[in-house]
């Protein structure tokens, strides 16, 4: 004869209880969506830092330009080239013309690569600075494109010129 209270016992092991089966649930997605929040996402397309080649593009054209004009140029349309915009998904730009020297710098900007953009984790991206001085003793121009060894946040520090060629801030390496 069986038990009636072991047949009770055998189907309520059977049973799953809902309440249960949610908790469970719960206490093993906390762990996966903190977990979700820290996937890192690339912060733009793989084709390369474009800040090196706007910087690049700069540096070349005040050459060509004083080349011709035996003055560096503060406009744009004079170089022939389009405009850098200000402000990039990566860099904010900005520019530094006297008569005899041209700087340009492109400072980091602080980018999320979260999943979500939270900002838990950031992008480490090398500040650039470049810059063009006419020496008059060669009468030629001389550049350098600067990068940064590591990542920072600040605006970087202009090269030094010491008469006849540049040398790139501590921290940075000529390109």
């Amino acid at each position: 004869m069986p038990d009636p209270l072991g047949k009770n016992l055998e189907e309520g092991s059977r049973k799953r209880n809902p309440k249960r089966i949610i908790a469970l649930t719960a206490i093993g997605a906390v762990p996966l969506g903190v977990g979700i929040c820290f996937i890192q996402v690339p912060i733009a397309c793989a084709c390369g830092n474009s800040g090196l080649d706007m910087a690049g593009v700069y540096i070349r054209s005040q050459q060509a330009y004083h080349l011709e004009n035996q003055s560096f140029s503060k406009s744009f349309e004079s170089l022939r080239i389009p405009p850098i915009p200000e402000k990039t998904t990566r860099y904010l730009f900005s520019t530094e013309v006297t008569s005899d020297r041209v700087y340009i710098y492109a400072t980091p900007r602080e980018v999320p690569t979260d999943l979500f953009g939270l900002g838990l984790t950031k992008a480490k991206i090398s500040a650039l600075v470049g810059a063009v001085a006419y020496d008059k003793q060669r009468k030629a121009t001389d550049s350098v494109l600067c990068i940064a060894e590591g990542s920072t946040f600040d605006k970087p520090t202009k090269p030094v010129f010491d008469g006849g060629r540049f040398t790139c801030p501590s921290g940075f390496y000529a390109r």
